[in-house]
């Protein structure tokens, strides 16, 4: 028995300030993809671990998209809510979502409203069970930890449990100050556990104690960090036979290089104003000395002076405004 696992969708009408090219149509490409990889390997189903769109807010005619996809899935498609696909990190919110909609139309099956099994059904024990939990506040802390295990296994299964989460689970501390799980803390009486919401991926990892843990990496490129551009779209392909689990990565063909799709440009540019904007108002302070000046003569001055784009001066003197405006709003000077 085998599943396809991918990472997040992020499905959207428009397109993210980094890409070059149409965001929804690669997206598309690569779930036709992902469609035949499934058939290709006679998968159960298509597992994806949140985030299926960008937002709860998604327009009709892209939701509308997505479903026209989704009906030519040629298996399940087995899904949790990730923050993307609600409001507020509040899951009450899903059954007023994109994500919702498409659940109630059978598109998507909702893991955390119903696990999937498989074997004789009836009063039989199933062999394989399938369950999820979607983001929620306290996704990726100790009160979150129960989300990486099934509320409670069928009475007498001895199969493979397989759970689905939207967390931030990794192999090591990302470095800065961010929510996430270390899959050494993981607390699971699940055999393999699947995750989203890390972009980048981890891909397939064993722990010591036997647990199978993948991430794939996200389906979609969303921003152009170095990583980013750099990281090969793939999928998961997970098997189960004889009570045990495997998986491997399948790199996509449809996912082009990312510095063909991915641009620096928006993020240099926005770096080279903030340095011109503190320049200039380095420059405006030094110039503070000169009491007699009214501020409005002092920024011409230097805006001639340094030649400064009018979005500069104009910028400077809004972060001034606010500036004069927290220490009390004195008027004889900065």
């Amino acid at each position: 028995m085998k599943f396809i696992v991918t990472g997040d969708w992020h499905f959207r009408g428009t397109n993210p300030r980094a890409r070059m090219d149409n965001f929804q149509e690669a997206m598309t490409h690569k779930i036709y993809e992902v469609f035949n990889l499934a058939q290709e390997h006679e998968a159960e189903a298509i597992i994806v671990p949140g985030d299926v769109f960008d937002s709860p807010g998604t327009a009709l005619g892209t939701i509308a998209d997505l479903a026209y996809l989704l009906q030519q899935a040629p298996c399940k498609v087995l899904a949790v809510h990730g923050n993307h696909d609600i409001w507020g990190s509040n899951p009450g919110s899903k059954y007023r979502t994109p994500f919702g909609l498409l659940a109630r139309l059978e598109l998507l099956w909702d893991l955390e409203q119903e696990p999937y099994e498989t074997g004789e059904t009836g009063w039989r024990v199933p062999d394989l069970l399938v369950t999820g939990h979607g983001y929620n506040t306290e996704t990726d802390t100790e009160l979150g930890m129960a989300q990486f295990s099934p509320a409670a296994l069928p009475k007498g299964f001895e199969g493979v449990s397989i759970r689905v989460v939207h967390s931030m689970l990794m192999q090591k501390p990302p470095g800065f100050d961010m929510r996430h799980t270390l899959i050494r803390d993981v607390r699971t009486t699940a055999k393999v556990i699947i995750s989203g919401h890390e972009h980048l991926g981890f891909g397939v990892k064993r722990r010591e104690d036997g647990v199978l843990f993948i991430n794939p990496g996200a389906l979609c490129r969303l921003s152009a960090n170095p990583a980013e551009m750099e990281r090969q779209v793939q999928v998961a392909v997970l098997q189960v036979e004889n009570g045990e689990a495997e998986a491997y990565l399948v790199p996509l063909k449809s996912a082009r290089p990312g510095y063909e799709v991915l641009s620096r440009d928006h993020l240099e540019a926005e770096q080279e104003r903030e340095e011109r904007i503190n320049r200039f108002l380095g420059l405006l302070a030094a110039e503070g000395e000169a009491k007699f000046l009214e501020i409005q003569e002092i920024i011409d001055d230097i805006a001639k002076r340094e030649e400064l784009p009018a979005a500069v001066v104009k910028e400077a003197l809004n972060r001034i405004g606010r500036a004069r405006e927290a220490l009390g709003g004195d008027k004889n000077g900065l």
